[in-house]
């Protein structure tokens, strides 16, 4: 089946349950993760989803998509605003397109360490999720994802010079592609489905992402140096259309507020144990991890804090505030 006929399946599915919960009482709410079913977040959306019918006494539910059935991010997130979804789960590359804000948090080395961005987001979410409404959505809460390193087939990295000629798969994002730039490699955007091929064929020389993605793509097969620079530390975000935070009650917004936060907290525990897993099955596998000296890829990337507070202003505020807060 052809990944259009896919969308149009799901588009199909996401109008039933919209026509269901229109002739019904209770409000279903149309939930999507690229994800597939066992990720973290979409087995903390399940269950979010169930806590939130409970605590309404079913007048308000989920029904989740995952796997990327209704399409890419960035159309899912369109198809938020045009009413077909209520909540999506998504990231601030996509995000950026829509509101300039999520900008802020496509920046290297932004968090000091999984605490820190803990600590940092707790103290900024209100003044992101709640701007450029007229986007046609909010942010409802947020979830760290893994560090994302760089991983390679036959280099070793010990410093940003050990960058230099390698080609680097990385997402299609104009930020993230600048920061691996600066970094010293060939920023080489291909669909994450696509890596593996990539790196099997010597397309690419390596990729970024966190010990999970490594067993999760079975690109552990054919990787054998992982470098901890941890140059990205980036924030998941759950989106919630205006229309569909406007049809709650002020006790329903309560309820769905407060199992958003739960939501957070248990991505983090199922993720951890996700990580912990993955990290010793890329051991056994043969992976070489290397840890490195911040400091150099730190002073790398310090032309994109210096373009941000020129061409960005909403998103260098969240920057000051974000720094303020990890000290």
């Amino acid at each position: 089946m052809s990944k259009f006929s896919k969308i149009g399946l799901g588009l199909a599915a996401a109008l039933s349950f919209s026509a269901l919960a229109t002739s019904a009482s209770a409000l279903t709410l149309r939930v999507s993760d690229s994800h597939n079913a066992d990720h973290s977040t979409v087995v903390a959306l399940q269950e979010m989803g169930e806590a939130v019918s409970e605590r309404t006494d079913g007048e308000v539910d989920f029904k989740v998509f995952s796997a990327g059935v209704l399409g890419t991010e960035s159309e899912m997130i369109n198809q938020l605003r045009t009413g077909i979804l209520d909540i999506v789960r998504t990231n601030p590359a996509d995000l950026e397109k829509f509101n300039p804000v999520y900008s802020a948090f496509l920046l290297p080395y932004l968090f000091n360490d999984d605490e820190s961005a803990t600590k940092a987001m707790n103290a900024v979410k209100g003044d992101v999720f709640e701007t450029n409404l007229d986007t046609g959505f909010r942010g409802l809460t947020w979830n760290i994802a893994p560090a994302r390193n760089f991983y390679t087939t036959e280099t070793e990295i010990h410093s940003p010079e050990d960058l230099a000629g390698l080609k680097i798969r990385v997402p299609n994002s104009r930020s993230m592609a600048r920061a691996v730039e600066l970094l010293g490699a060939t920023p080489t955007p291909i669909p994450f489905g696509e890596a593996y091929t990539a790196l099997q064929q010597g397309i690419v020389d390596g990729a970024e992402g966190s010990p999970a993605a490594l067993i999760d793509s079975k690109q552990v097969e054919i990787i054998n140096y992982f470098t901890f620079d941890r140059h990205f530390l980036i924030p998941d975000v759950m989106i919630i259309s205006n229309r569909t935070w406007d049809k709650l009650t002020e006790e329903q917004q309560q309820i769905l507020t407060e199992e958003a936060e739960n939501y957070t907290l248990r991505v983090d525990e199922l993720e951890a144990v996700k990580n912990a897993a993955s990290l010793e099955e890329s051991k056994e596998a043969g992976v070489t991890f290397i840890d490195v000296d911040l400091a150099p890829f730190k002073e790398r990337v310090k032309p994109l804090y210096d373009e941000i507070a020129e061409n960005n202003p909403e998103a260098a505020a969240i920057v000051e505030k974000i720094e303020a807060a990890q000290q």
